[in-house]
């Protein structure tokens, strides 16, 4: 069961995401904010993905993705943005801090396609590296 951080302030599109992410097997946390998602991250949930809005009040997505780039323990956790927007550079991270983008209205089958896709390629790497800590070097 991959762990998964929803942040969206829109109350119906975090119910949406998170009943069909759970519906596919994954634990699912939503949060209606930037800082709370970084304070459930701050005291111990770690997931394997986060799904943030890019628009927010207080911090939006684009610092909060920016903070976790930031901390030793978030820095390799995937993020998707989710946005109902047009963005632009300004407004988003570079390129190689975020791993997806979703416009909204998205399509349920492209938001667990993006999510399996992505927490699979964290679990095949984290595997390959326990097994490449665990197999003897021959020399």
């Amino acid at each position: 069961m991959n762990k998964i951080l929803v942040v969206e302030d829109n109350p119906v599109i975090g119910m949406v995401i998170q009943t069909v992410l759970t519906d596919e097997g994954h634990q699912v946390e939503v949060r209606k904010s930037a800082m709370e998602g970084l304070y459930l991250m701050y005291t111990g949930f770690i997931p394997d993905l986060v799904l943030t809005d890019l628009i927010m009040r207080e911090m939006d997505g684009r610092d909060l993705i920016l903070r976790m780039r930031n901390d030793k323990k978030l820095c390799s956790i995937p993020a998707v943005i989710i946005t109902a927007s047009i963005p632009n550079a300004e407004n988003l991270p570079d390129k190689d801090q975020f791993q997806g983008l979703l416009s909204k209205p998205f399509d349920l089958e492209d938001l667990v396609q993006t999510v399996d896709k992505l927490v699979n390629h964290q679990t095949l790497a984290a595997n390959s590296a326990a097994l490449q800590a665990t197999t003897p070097v021959a020399v």
